[in-house]
């Protein structure tokens, strides 16, 4: 039940016909956050820390997209 109410978002890639690898998720997250304001690094490849939290980052079919792929972010 608690896992339903941590934060999660989209992340804008481009290129959604091609599954993004990692360098190319980092590059959507880093360039979102820049343009948010907010500040990240990444201790790993399937995580990102966004303003002090940690988030896990998924790479994969974007949710009613019809196929499409996208980069998401949940907070651990």
């Amino acid at each position: 039940m608690l896992d339903m109410l941590k934060k999660a978002f989209w992340v804008p890639y481009e290129d959604g016909s091609v599954y993004p690898t990692v360098s190319k998720a980092h590059q959507a997250i880093a360039k979102y956050c820049e343009a948010n304001g907010w500040s990240c690094s990444f201790p790993s490849d399937d995580e990102a820390v966004i303003d002090g939290k940690t988030y896990e980052i998924y790479r994969g079919y974007e949710t009613g997209s019809r196929g499409n792929y996208g980069v998401k972010c949940r907070e651990k």
